[in-house]
């Protein structure tokens, strides 16, 4: 039942979305036309008007093209999956990847046909940009519209529990916290070979045994079974799904079988073969696809922009030790423990590295990371691009090839990551940046260990927006000194 309901409801969006992409065509058409008729104005004296005069029959014959393009590039952005579960970032980044995908068909297939030429390069712009707003304001109403529903009970999918009071609450308060989800608990049933004490859990009623399970289906008006996530045998596995089967009622089973506390399950195939894989890093392939893309654009950005700025640096360090180098590369540990290194402008004296065992006893910081606030190791103009945050410019370059990111875990020495308990290696389970949570909550004030946990925290909870809102922080935090 719920899948004819999830199929219902993707042709229902589709079709939405089919109507609200030819009326965002024709308010493209309506401004571009509004536009010209109150823009009489030249850009430059004597040249055209800005926006020409616009043929409508052909562009109205090229919405044969803009909408099933559309559609398509949504359908491949996957906007119609999980539609009642859907984060809202998540759902803005597909549907921008979706329309970005349409542009590039309809391009291709005008261009097949020798009509691009045709195409009016500021109405087809404004119908991309209106189209995004107009698909993503539109799906929220209707995801809205269906929460609304879910809520008020209509639409239930029905749902048997199976297992303990304790494997079963995490799953009916997930569900009680959602109840947009369209999911009703009827009831809940225990393992065969423990004892049924309790009568009920939460506020569902303990309804029998597996044994009981074929029973239960036939009474009850059952659309889905639950298996709650514990190392159940086979016997009961192969009765369970059989049980399902034998009625054609949905059998899903709690992935984390294992009891892992971070690390989340998908379902892949390999060579044909299902396979589940766990992993506790990010797996939304879109938002990482983004995140890498704006590393490349805004790291040749800041290069570009910087460029006179650190060629100042580097001849200021150059006035002030001319026999030492400008910059300074160090051997990091990278994603995975990768080794790689890492630039920054040279900020202490040549011979740093040698003299940083003589002060292993003036480090202010716990844990395996030295620091110190007045490190006699620096230079002057060292203070000076260290208080700025100057000196990690270079790292900009790391950024670009893809060795760095511009939000991540810090990248650690070697010797340091050799010092490290076992929880905490998995802050390189993704790939290091130049500021993180770290960076923007004050980073000496912060001892070794909650620096550690705010990585965690960043990988476990890391999201696009997290990503724009840790970049926001971060020239506050080095204006106000909380920064280095």
């Amino acid at each position: 039942m719920q899948r004819q309901q999830n199929a219902a409801l993707k042709l229902g969006a589709r079709i939405f979305d089919a109507v609200v992409v030819g009326a965002m065509y024709m308010l493209a058409l309506g401004t571009r036309a509004l536009a010209r008729e109150h823009w009489p104005f030249d850009l430059f004296p004597g040249a055209e008007r800005t926006l020409q005069d616009l043929a409508v029959e052909p562009h109205l014959e090229m919405m044969a093209i803009f909408l099933p393009a559309w559609l398509l590039g949504l359908t491949w952005a996957k906007t119609y999956d999980g539609l009642r579960r859907m984060r809202t970032d998540i759902l803005l980044i597909r549907i921008a990847t979706g329309t970005l995908m349409g542009a590039f068909v309809s391009l291709g297939v005008l261009f097949l046909f020798q009509q691009i030429a045709v195409l009016s390069r500021s109405l087809f712009v404004g119908f991309a940009l209106f189209s995004l707003l107009g698909v993503f304001i539109s799906r929220r109403m209707m995801l809205a519209y269906m929460r609304s529903r879910a809520r008020g009970g209509k639409d239930a999918h029905n749902v048997l529990v199976v297992g303990t009071a304790g494997e079963s609450l995490p799953y009916i308060q997930a569900l009680e916290d959602h109840k947009e989800w369209g999911l009703h608990v009827l009831g809940v049933v225990h393992p065969d070979q423990e004892e049924v004490r309790e009568s009920s859990v939460a506020a569902y009623k303990v309804l029998g045994r597996v044994k009981d399970l074929p029973r239960l289906l036939v009474e009850l008006p059952v659309n889905q079974v639950y298996l709650s996530g514990r190392a159940w045998d086979t016997a009961t596995l192969r009765s369970v799904a059989d049980s399902c089967e034998e009625l054609g009622v949905e059998f899903t089973i709690d992935a984390n079988f294992l009891g892992l506390r971070v690390a989340q399950a998908e379902l892949r195939e390999v060579e044909g073969r299902p396979v589940l894989s766990f992993s506790t890093t990010p797996r939304n392939e879109e938002a990482l696809v983004i995140k890498r893309l704006m590393d490349i654009v805004l790291s040749l950005a800041a290069l570009a922009v910087s460029g006179p700025l650190m060629a100042a640096v580097a001849l200021a360090i150059k006035i002030e030790d001319p026999g030492g180098p400008v910059f300074f590369g160090q051997k990091r540990s990278g994603l995975y423990g990768r080794d790689f290194k890492m630039w920054k402008f040279r900020s202490m004296v040549t011979n740093a590295e040698a003299l940083k065992a003589k002060l292993a006893d003036t480090n202010e910081m716990d844990g395996p990371v030295f620091k110190m606030t007045h490190d006699p190791r620096i230079t002057r103009i060292g203070r000076f691009i260290r208080k700025t945050s100057l000196d990690e410019f270079p790292q900009f370059w790391n950024v670009l090839v893809g060795e760095m990111s511009l939000v991540g875990p810090r990248p650690p020495i070697p010797s340091e990551v050799a010092q490290y308990e076992r929880w905490q290696m998995r802050r390189l389970s993704m790939k290091p940046g130049i500021t993180c949570i770290w960076q923007v909550s004050g980073r000496n004030n912060i001892d070794f260990k909650t620096w550690m946990k705010l990585d965690l925290q960043y990988i476990d909870n890391w999201s696009l927006f997290l990503d724009l809102k840790l970049l926001l922080k971060t020239p506050y935090a080095v204006i106000a000194g909380t920064g280095k």
